[in-house]
């Protein structure tokens, strides 16, 4: 699997300490679709990538490499942040609705929007981060 780059479209992407960045190319070029220096009004400098692939005894699509959370914009941390600074609340809101013209999206699950396959959608949780899926 296709590891995810250092950079997409100029915006830096850092990640968590012992992240498996290798993923579905679907994941890499969906992160490419909504991740843009120009999102949104506020710049997008940076983001966090907090999960990818992972190995965990649930369904979840971080298990086939099919999914990635984003915890962080710009430095600045999704929980508290997006209620607080309206650069993170703007940039995070466009990169879900960015997403969800994503062919292949599946979940878009964050504190902005709660879709799985476009369709309004129940999950607890992320409120601290955006998670996004992918089919395929």
């Amino acid at each position: 699997m296709p590891a995810i780059p250092a950079t997409i479209n100029g915006v830096t992407v850092n990640f968590a300490p012992a992240v498996n960045n290798n993923v579905q190319q679907l994941v890499i070029d969906a992160l490419r679709h909504c991740i843009k220096p120009n999102i949104a009004n506020s710049p997008l400098d940076s983001i966090w990538v907090s999960s990818a692939r992972r190995n965990n005894a649930n369904s979840s699509r971080h298990n086939t490499g099919r999914a990635v959370d984003i915890s962080r914009i710009n430095g600045v941390k999704m929980l508290g942040g997006f209620n607080t600074n309206l650069h993170v609340k703007a940039i995070v809101t466009a990169i879900q609705e960015k997403f969800e013209s994503f062919p292949k999206r599946r979940e878009n699950f964050g504190p902005a929007l709660k879709k799985k396959l476009g369709q309004p959608f129940q999950v607890s949780g992320h409120k601290d981060h955006v998670h996004l899926s992918v089919n395929g």
